[in-house]
């Protein structure tokens, strides 16, 4: 498998992990720790994603006005401490709506 390949194996996971969160009432997000605490939810990485040395974790933070942010990061070490990373998520808004996370929500977990 090339490296594009990879990659598109790992963003389809993290959509289908994506999709699993979003489909969690918000009173259980609530309950888990932010990061780096490890919130008590099963990411369910495939064995062949693993042996092929991709890391994936589950972050939680929690806003002052209410937010919750709650993304998955997915590292690949590549060589010399190089890698490829790339996180998905969505916020929670106090009401229960979600939305996509920012450019700037997407840095702050890469």
């Amino acid at each position: 498998m090339n490296k594009r390949e990879l990659q598109l194996k790992a963003e389809s996971f993290l959509q289908v992990t994506k999709d699993r969160l979003a489909a969690l009432p918000r009173a259980e997000v609530e309950t888990w720790p932010d990061w780096p605490g490890i919130p008590p939810f099963s990411l369910e990485v495939p064995q062949d994603s693993s042996a092929l040395k991709f890391t994936f974790t589950l972050m939680k933070e929690t806003f002052s006005d209410g937010r919750i942010r709650i993304a998955v990061q997915c590292y690949r070490y590549r060589f010399l401490g190089m890698g490829w990373m790339f996180a998905d998520g969505f916020i929670l808004s106090p009401d229960g709506c979600r939305s996509n996370l920012t450019e700037q929500d997407i840095w702050d977990v890469t």
